[in-house]
């Protein structure tokens, strides 16, 4: 074949492969619900003629999946005046074709030639997989394959994500008889997991408040307590509708000072006396210089506890080396006790990741609290994308989702 029908036939390879990675990223993922459809993934990758091929369906599946990157970095970073609009575009750019490239880089070096075996189809796609799922790639890992678990298996929890992890690998060898098979009955698990499967319901009592409260300017003093006022006033209205449990967005307040303790001390009291809790988002300072701060939860009112973020979102929070960044909270966490419940707690960029809910999937919660704040994002694809995600989590958990989120500003 001559050389430049040769580079002709890649690059046509190269484009169909790269439509049908960005297509399933729009059928799985926001505009789409059909988680069902990653499972094609790795079998696209074993089919792929070559590597470029292979890469081309990873990436523009991430690249796809995660494209309001650069929308998002615009509008935090100029919102804050670190960035100029041009310099943040350019940079949420540069990041948005690096996270592609990063997660794909892993199934482009372990493809293996078209005539390898199943086995060998079968560990590398299973390599492949907890690569991008697990640290330190996983700390972005979003958009992860393993997210069809709470599709295939709900409430099956570590049991549901191993067998989702086995038939992704395993259907990677499909056009093999004996791998083939174990596919199907993998899959055939599906149906036992979907008959036994129940409902979660939220707790009596419990209930979850999304706000339009934007953006909070925490150099601002009277922004800060306005915003408390508002925060306080919207609790305790559903406080007195009969809700035991309240939970709250992300950062709702900013960062908890000597101040804020004063300013919610009697409302915290009054809630202590009447059996009532808040679940209230928080910035908790944990070093001065340079400031490092946690993205967290903490229980007001009657009873006491804090989880931190395991991952707060890298470039917009997580900042290692920086002069002001937030802090990863430890895996090792515990749930939360909260009206005589266990409760586990997912907070923003957890929400698009599966190793932080290990614990989870392992000893089974009552309740599973979500906070996000999504001032900036909340009108964006990559906002449904965060809530499928989580959501996919709790189902496969078999746990009620109670999650809360601030929008941009109504006004």
């Amino acid at each position: 074949m001559r050389p430049e029908m040769l580079i002709c036939r890649r690059f046509l390879f190269f484009a169909i492969y790269g439509a049908a990675g960005a297509a399933i990223a729009l059928i799985a993922w926001y505009p789409g619900h059909w988680l069902i459809a990653l499972l094609v993934l790795p079998v696209l990758w074993a089919k792929a003629p070559n590597r470029w091929a292979a890469g081309a369906v990873w990436a523009a599946y991430y690249i796809i999946g995660a494209r309001d990157i650069p929308v998002t970095f615009v509008r935090f970073f100029t919102a804050y005046g670190e960035l100029s609009a041009i310099d943040a575009r350019a940079l949420g750019v540069a990041c948005w074709l690096a996270q592609g490239a990063v997660l794909a880089a892993p199934w482009v070096g372990l493809k293996p030639e078209l005539d390898a075996s199943p086995s060998t189809l079968t560990w590398r796609a299973g390599l492949a997989l907890l690569l991008v799922s697990l640290p330190p790639l996983g700390i972005i890992g979003w958009l992860s394959p393993l997210q069809v678990a709470g599709t295939l298996y709900p409430g099956t929890r570590w049991l549901g994500l191993v067998l989702a992890l086995l038939l992704l690998a395993t259907i990677a060898a499909f056009r093999h008889r004996r791998t083939a098979v174990v596919a199907a009955m993998l899959a055939v698990f599906a149906i036992p997991a979907h008959v036994l499967a129940t409902t979660p319901v939220v707790p009596d009592g419990w209930l979850a408040l999304d706000t339009q409260l934007g953006k909070l300017d925490q150099a601002d003093y009277t922004a800060i307590y306005e915003r408390t006022n508002r925060v306080r006033h919207v609790a305790q209205r559903a406080f007195d509708t009969g809700a035991r449990v309240v939970v709250l967005p992300e950062e709702i307040v900013g960062l908890w000072r000597p101040s804020s303790a004063f300013w919610w001390q009697r409302f915290a009291s009054d809630l202590k006396a009447h059996g009532q809790t808040l679940v209230l988002g928080v910035d908790l300072m944990v070093q001065d210089e340079p400031v490092r701060y946690s993205d967290s939860a903490v229980v007001v009112g009657y009873g006491s506890g804090r989880l931190d973020s395991r991952q707060p979102v890298p470039a917009g929070m997580w900042r290692p080396g920086a002069a002001v960044s937030a802090v990863a909270g430890a895996i090792t966490q515990g749930f939360l006790a909260i009206d005589g419940r266990r409760v586990a707690v997912s907070i923003c960029f957890e929400d698009y990741l599966v190793w932080p809910h290990w614990r989870l999937l392992i000893d089974r919660p009552d309740v599973l609290v979500g906070l996000s704040n999504g001032w900036f994002n909340s009108d964006l694809a990559v906002s449904r994308i965060q809530s499928q995600s989580v959501r996919s989590i709790a189902r496969l958990a078999g746990v009620p989702l109670v999650r809360a989120v601030n929008q941009q500003s109504r006004g």
